[in-house]
C-alpha cells in the first residue's frame, strides 16, 4: 500500500465536539439543489465532508460555510471522492477557485495546528501560543493559556 500524501496543502480537523455545517449546491435546477453536510477537515485545497447524500465523483459543486473567523460563499469546487460509510457518505472536495486571502488564512491555521501538535508531542507547556489562528476552533483538553 502506498502511503504517500497526495495533498498539496496541509489539512486540519474541524469536527471535534462542534458541528460545522456546510452547504453544497449542485446543478440541476435554476437555483441548484442545496444539501447540508458536516465539515470533518479543511485545507486550502479542499475539505472532507460527512453527509447523507451521495455526490457523483467529478461533479462540480458550490461550497459555502461560516466558521467563527472564516467564511466562504459559493466557492467553485469538485467532488473528488465519495465513500459510502453504512448509510452516510464521506465526500472529498477540491476547491477550484478559492480566493487568495482565504487560502493564506487556511494555510496559517493549518500551520498553527501542526505547531500545536508538535508542542503537545514534546510535552511543552503551555501548549497555546499568542496569535494562534486555530485557537477559536481548538477543542483540545491540552488547550491552555497563551504564553
Amino acid at each position: 500500500m502506498n502511503n504517500i500524501e497526495k495533498r498539496k496543502s496541509k489539512r486540519f480537523p474541524v469536527l471535534y465536539h462542534l458541528i460545522k455545517p456546510v452547504l453544497i449546491r449542485t446543478r440541476g435546477s435554476k437555483a441548484g439543489r442545496a444539501s447540508p453536510a458536516i465539515m470533518a477537515n479543511l485545507s486550502a485545497g479542499g475539505m472532507a465532508l460527512l453527509t447523507f447524500s451521495a455526490l457523483a465523483e467529478g461533479s462540480n459543486v458550490l461550497i459555502s460555510f461560516d466558521l467563527k473567523d472564516l467564511k466562504i460563499d459559493n466557492v467553485k469546487s469538485r467532488v473528488v471522492r465519495c465513500e459510502n460509510k453504512e448509510g452516510s457518505y464521506v465526500i472529498g472536495i477540491q476547491f477550484i477557485n478559492m480566493p487568495d486571502d482565504i487560502v493564506k488564512k487556511i494555510n496559517r491555521m493549518a500551520d498553527d495546528f501542526d505547531s500545536c501538535e508538535t508542542r503537545i508531542l514534546l510535552g511543552e507547556k503551555p501548549v497555546c501560543k499568542k496569535g494562534c489562528s486555530y485557537f477559536e476552533h481548538c477543542q483540545r483538553i491540552a488547550k491552555g493559556h497563551y504564553s
